[in-house]
């Protein structure tokens, strides 16, 4: 499979004249092939977070209350998930999300073989280094999508943008720019699941 994704890349890479082009085509192929089991797993994701919202005030008096009694403590709170059909530990959702690292890991390996020359990509003269603008538009992205993503307050919004932006930016500030291609546009993919959950979740609570 591997073979057959670097050998599509040169094809792609001679369709369009451009190595970047071919990148960005193929990885938003990939990802929009996967878009189905992806909105499937966001939507799961989506839901539990916001019965957790709902449930969280219940959680903190359960707390209080059994503080000293831990495994009667562990006994309510499983009662309330139960009630509520809430399950902290999806492993469905899981293992069906790490069936997407092989095809991921696939195409990140296929793109790093084709790197191997020197390669010039609109503004970027070389597709095999790093590149500021690229990273930074990965944090923009990245900051952008975990915003736009449900959470108890405002507080704890900003903690999880600040902590997505600080982990992107210590994978992709010495990632070569072809690669960091790829990870634009599956960044892309995902705010544009993000925003149209947000719309769709928002349209149907105003009904």
């Amino acid at each position: 499979m591997n073979d057959a994704i670097i050998d599509l890349l040169g094809w792609l890479t001679q369709s369009f004249g451009s190595l970047g082009w071919a990148i960005l085509t193929l990885s938003l192929g990939v990802r929009l092939a996967l878009l189905p089991l992806s909105l499937r797993l966001a939507r799961r994701a989506r839901r539990n977070q916001e019965i957790l919202q709902v449930l969280k005030p219940e959680i903190e008096q359960l707390k209080k209350r059994f503080e000293k009694k831990p495994e009667r403590l562990f006994a309510e709170m499983r009662e309330l998930y139960q009630k509520h059909n809430y399950n902290p530990l999806d492993i469905p959702a899981m293992l069906a999300g790490f069936i997407q690292l092989p095809i991921f890991g696939i195409l990140y390996r296929a793109i790093r073989s084709a790197l191997a020359s020197q390669t010039a990509f609109l503004w970027i003269k070389n597709l095999a280094v790093s590149d500021v603008c690229l990273t930074l538009v990965i944090l923009f992205i990245t900051g952008l999508t975990a915003c736009l993503m449900p959470s108890a307050s405002a507080q704890a919004r900003n903690v999880l943008v600040m902590i997505q932006v600080a982990v992107t930016f210590l994978i992709v500030w010495k990632l070569a720019a072809g690669l960091a291609l790829y990870w634009v546009s599956s960044s892309m993919v995902n705010l544009l699941q993000t925003i149209w959950l947000r719309h769709h979740r928002e349209s149907r609570s105003n009904r």
